[in-house]
Formats: structure tokens, sequence, C-alpha cells
């Protein structure tokens, strides 16, 4: 029995952080630092204030471009690669920012982001629900695979698993405005799904998707991991992560039901300079500027009619 410990503090307010990468992962993350944050414009001693790298190693790696930097052993060779390379490449605006370095961020979350018990109701009674083959990923090329149990048969997934359209929940669709306003990824999402575990007894072995992910949860409290790091989600949270590998644990002890609304997006160069947050960012406020550099219009605006177009 696997038992995790919450503190209060862990529900009170929005929070950035780094995700649960083993050593050798968080070495190389760091490498790519080194680069990202020197193309924008840090000196190698910032760069090492930064990192609380050494000089040393900060000169070492932070003149290379990131196809350079040698990778971990371990490390599936397709994250090597630029993102959309394993995946249809929709809603991949002109100025998205595919390369190696923008495939971690570190994790944002909102708390009560948009909290709407209609979500829930509507989307659960209105969404038309398929179970899925559980699939993982090839090592080198990212390329998805059907799995299967000993007997071999194929295995299915706990959960059930839709595609959101407009309209479908009319108080999601306002959730998601706010989103698209609010963190400017108009045009740039390559999709959104819509998850739902009826029970704890439904899971989501872990995985990772070729693309940032903002996350929706409503209904019932779950935990996500993120890089095998517990994050126990309320009702309306928010969070934001890379193409970290995530998951949603067994809970038997949950009762009733959860939704997840997971939106699939390209970053631009602004959102990139705010993928190590809690490395360059005094506080988790200052990830507010985004919000004022990038809402110029309101929620609901002719903008939007083109946005969901794009999602169907």
């Amino acid at each position: 029995e696997h038992v995790t410990a919450f503190e209060k503090t862990h529900f009170e307010t929005d929070e950035a952080f780094q995700s649960g990468s083993s050593l050798k992962y968080r070495e190389y993350q760091d490498r790519l630092r080194c680069v990202t944050l020197r193309k924008q414009g840090y000196s190698k001693v910032d760069i090492a204030k930064i990192l609380g790298q050494p000089e040393k190693f900060v000169a070492k790696w932070h003149q290379k471009e990131e196809k350079e930097l040698p990778k971990p052993d371990g490390l599936h060779a397709y994250l090597t690669g630029s993102m959309g390379d394993t995946t249809v490449e929709a809603g991949k605006a002109a100025d998205a920012v595919t390369d190696v370095a923008a495939r971690w961020r570190d994790v944002e979350v909102f708390r009560k982001f948009h909290a709407d018990p209609a979500i829930y109701d509507e989307v659960t009674t209105r969404a038309t629900w398929d179970t899925t083959a559980a699939r993982g990923r090839e090592f080198t090329t990212g390329a998805q695979y059907v799995k299967y149990n000993k007997e071999g048969k194929m295995r299915l997934q706990s959960n059930v698993v839709s595609r959101y359209q407009q309209g479908l929940s009319p108080a999601l669709d306002k959730c998601l405005q706010k989103l698209f306003a609010m963190y400017g990824i108009e045009g740039r999402t390559a999709g959104i799904g819509l998850n739902w575990y009826r029970d704890g007894t439904a899971d989501a072995p872990a995985h990772r998707h070729d693309c940032w992910t903002a996350l929706f949860s409503f209904g019932s409290e779950r935990i996500l991991t993120i890089d095998k790091k517990p994050l126990l989600l309320l009702d309306g949270d928010l969070v934001i992560f890379g193409t970290q590998t995530h998951g949603v644990p067994l809970m038997p002890e949950v009762s009733d039901g959860r939704i997840s609304v997971p939106v699939f997006f390209y970053p631009n160069h602004l959102q990139m300079r705010k993928q190590w947050k809690t490395l360059t960012d005094d506080t988790i406020l200052k990830s507010r500027e985004l919000v004022a550099m990038e809402k110029d219009k309101g929620l609901a605006t002719d903008a939007d009619a083109a946005l969901w177009s794009e999602h169907a």
C-alpha cells in the first residue's frame, strides 16, 4: 500500500515546481537551460547563479547548440528531437517553438482556476465515451504501439475518453475561453481531450505527449503524477506542463468520478521565457506578466469563433 500525505499548503495557493526527473535527466535539462538562457541574454555568471551550477559547468555548455548536447543513458531518443515529430502537427502556429529545449518546462498549478459544478455534469452526460487500447511509445522514434497482456489479449484503458467540441458544455466553453485569452494559446492548440475516471479504480498509466499540456480537473480529487512526483488536483484546478511523463494512479477508496480536460498546444517564444519559472521568477505572481502581455481582447470576441473552428 502506498500512502501520500499532503500538507495544507499544498492546496492553498498557485505554485510552480520542478518535476521529479532523475539526476541524469536534471543534468541534461541544466545543459539545455545553459543554452536557452544564453540565447535569452543571460550572462555566464547569471546562468550559474540561476542554475546553482559552477561557472565551469556553464562555460562547458552554454555556447553549444541543443543538438550538440550529449544525452544521458536511458533518455528516449525521440526526446532529443523537435516536438511534433511524432504527432499530428495540428495547431502548430508559425511562431511555435518546437526545438528540443521546448520539451521541458516547470510545472505550474493554478488552484480553482475555474470551479463550476455544471462542467462535470454536462460533460459526463453529453459526451460520447469510448474505451481505448493501452498504448506505449517506441524508444527511438516515439511511435505508439498497442499493449497486450500475457494471454495475448489487447489491454484496455480503465478510464474512458472522448474529444471535446464547442457547444458540448456551455460551462466548459467559458472555462476554455478564459484559458485561451489568459494564456495566449489561440491558434496553437493540437486538440482538446476528455478523460473520465468513473471512480478510483480507473487509472491512466504514465505516458507523455509530444507537445505542452494545459490540464483541467473537475469532480473528485485525484492524484496526478508528473515525472513520478504526486500532485493532488482539486475540482477546478489547472496544471500546465511540458512533455514530462504523467499519469493517474489507482485510488480505490475514491467512489466519485472525475474528468480531466487536457488542452494540447505548442508554445511561442514569449511562453518559452516562462518555461523555467522556479529558476528565473522571484514569485509565482510573475506569471501574470504573461497574462498582461497576451491579453489584449475580451473573452468573447469574433476571434473565438475562428479559434473554435480549429478544435473540431
